[in-house]
This record gives structure tokens, sequence and C-alpha cells, in this order.
């Protein structure tokens, strides 16, 4: 199974993409390919707060 990890762009510190768990408590989804097997998505947080600023993007 694959998974992509999806991080914070110039955030304050370097999320942990190993598989151990990340200090920001991301979200992990499953997600379906096209060919119907399953991969996993892992949506990371920022820790400067730029969620709470920024416009919704319609995250999938």
């Amino acid at each position: 199974m694959t998974t992509f990890h999806v991080e914070p762009i110039d955030d304050l510190i370097e999320h942990d993409t190993s598989g151990q768990p990340c200090v920001c408590g991301p979200t992990e989804r499953p997600v379906e390919r096209d060919d119907g097997s399953m991969g996993w998505v892992v949506v990371h947080n920022s820790l400067d707060g730029r969620e709470l600023t920024e416009p919704d993007r319609g995250q999938a």
C-alpha cells in the first residue's frame, strides 16, 4: 500500500513522514486508486496556525 504525505510549505518544524507519529496530529484517509486498489493520504497540519487565516480550499 502506498502512502502520500501532504505537508505545509515553510512550516516551523520538519514533519515526520517515516511512519512514526508526527507532532502535528495529521489526518489519515484511505483513497481508492483508478485500478480499485487502496492507498493512504496523510495530511499534516501546520504548527504556525495558517489554517486559521487561509480560506478553505475544498479538501477532498
